[in-house]
């Protein structure tokens, strides 16, 4: 007789390795066949256990959890009774030297439960991994909601206290605790989406003339009043035969330095932070050096040098109870330095300091026509745009007033249009420099507004002003035809910047 219900995978070996005879003879091989083939069933079903259970929420998959339990206790019995099944059958010799193909598939049969324990390892080893990061996860939404809150906490607190005491004094004291909490949070933004464009591949890195020791400088002297409030100083130490003329990115370069100085200043108290640059070699036109940044801070445990460079993740929660931050610069940092073929490596001990170093390779600039980029430069002073005329596409009332206000200064001519309809409309009946274009509205969006004055004019610079961060709405807005983009919230200097590319002045 032949069994029925048999797993596919039971049924395939069975059929190369016994006859219906030998199973029709032998009701205790039958019987073995039977607690087999249950195990295999069984164990389909705590795969398909595990793989939902990965897909529901917490709560349900606390209790598929314990339904995966149970079944592995059945797992566990119906694998004691395969062994003593096979023990049974190893006690009848004669009969095992006659069916030596029985021994084969007992052979397969104890590799396959193999098999599967370590698959068990590996499914428990991956849970614990997914648990982890999660908590991570957790510990991290927790700290950007509070980095996040405070700072609106204080801006929110300071507008209340100044609209009450509504006086001169009361402006001028709180009006550098407004910038420095707006300040923070703007950053606070920037670290996250930083963090995400480089997750999502976004990240093209420039090649740009510039001088590296006139970055080093602009990046101290930025970094001066930040470094005094810890009653720290800062020093810079360049090679004699440093060759400072070179062509890369700029922006991310300053970025990345930036970053670990900052670090060093956060960590250190009534010390020093030392940023030195070594020449190492110069062939061919690539210049080779290392950039240190050497602090005398509070250092770090060596339990915790692998933590320092995760995602989610800070050295310690008690640390970042002390100073704050999101655990993400270093992490933005040496992926960074990874686009441009460079890594971070540091040095740590505590009480001592740290110093974190990189070596990276540069083509040099052979012209010496450095551009000198004024994104970088914190005195960066705004222009007179007297006479650009500028047609703002924006719903927000606030937004508008803020754009006006500001390009005021500047002495631009603003006209307004509440949505894309409008702006469409008003950009057929005047003239105008340049189009400032919210890309989320109603009636039309910037999108759609966009491509219509795409189909008849080309060359009208529009920039995007939005919140609207995501790569994928960015993307798209390049690819109707934007310019170029500014996010919420914007620093003026950068909109003057843009502005005063498109600027031509009557003469």
């Amino acid at each position: 007789m032949r069994l029925t219900n048999l797993h596919r995978h039971l049924n395939r070996q069975i059929e190369k390795y016994l006859s219906e005879n030998e199973i029709h003879n032998n009701p205790k091989l039958s019987a073995f066949i039977e607690v087999i083939n249950q195990t295999y069933l069984n164990y389909d079903k705590e795969v398909e256990l595990s793989e939902q259970s990965a897909r529901l929420n917490d709560k349900e998959y606390s209790e598929i959890n314990k339904k995966l339990k149970e079944e592995l206790k059945k797992k566990e019995l119906f694998q004691a009774k395969i062994i003593e099944a096979i023990k049974q059958l190893n006690e009848d010799d004669n009969e095992l030297d006659e069916q030596v193909g029985l021994l084969d598939l007992i052979k397969i049969l104890n590799r396959e439960i193999e098999i599967k324990k370590e698959y068990q390892l590996k499914l428990n080893l991956a849970k614990e991994i997914a648990e982890k990061a999660n908590d991570a996860k957790s510990e991290f939404l927790s700290i950007m909601s509070h980095e996040i809150r405070t700072p609106l906490n204080a801006i929110i607190g300071l507008v209340y206290i100044m609209e009450k005491e509504n006086s001169l004094e009361s402006f001028h004291e709180n009006i550098e605790v407004l910038k420095h909490s707006a300040q923070n949070l703007f950053l606070l933004i920037n670290d996250i989406l930083d963090f995400n464009k480089i997750e999502a591949g976004k990240v093209d890195i420039e090649k740009i003339p510039f001088d590296f020791k006139e970055l080093i400088n602009q990046i101290a002297k930025s970094l001066q009043v930040k470094a005094a409030e810890n009653l720290n100083t800062i020093q810079i130490n360049f090679d004699p035969d440093f060759q400072p003329n070179l062509i890369s990115d700029p922006l991310r370069i300053n970025q990345i330095i930036t970053n670990l100085v900052s670090n060093a200043i956060k960590f250190t108290k009534e010390g020093t932070i030392t940023i030195t640059v070594n020449q190492i070699s110069l062939i061919n036109d690539i210049s080779t050096f290392k950039v240190e940044v050497k602090d005398t801070g509070i250092g770090i445990d060596k339990e915790n040098f692998q933590h320092i460079f995760q995602k989610f993740s800070q050295a310690e929660t008690k640390t970042y109870r002390q100073f704050g931050g999101t655990g993400l610069g270093l992490v933005i940092t040496k992926k960074l330095l990874n686009l441009l073929d460079s890594d971070i490596q540091f040095e740590s001990e505590i009480g001592v300091g740290t110093k974190f170093y990189f070596t990276i390779s540069l083509p040099v600039n052979k012209h010496f026509d450095t551009v000198v980029t004024d994104d970088l430069q914190e005195d960066y002073k705004e222009q007179n745009l007297q006479g650009m005329r500028v047609l703002l596409v924006e719903d927000n009332l606030i937004n508008i007033k803020i754009a006006q206000k500001i390009m005021g200064q500047w002495n631009v001519e603003v006209d307004l249009a509440e949505n894309g309809l409008v702006g469409v409309e008003k950009y057929k009946t005047n003239y105008y420099d340049l189009v400032l274009m919210d890309l989320s509205m109603p009636v039309m969006d910037g999108y759609e507004a966009t491509s219509i004055i795409r189909r008849d004019d080309k060359l009208i610079p529009i920039i995007a002003l939005t919140a609207s961060a995501s790569f994928g709405y960015l993307d798209r807005a390049l690819q109707i035809g934007i310019n170029e983009y500014i996010i919420k919230p914007f620093n003026p200097k950068e909109l003057n910047m843009k502005l005063k590319k498109y600027y031509h002045p009557i003469l």
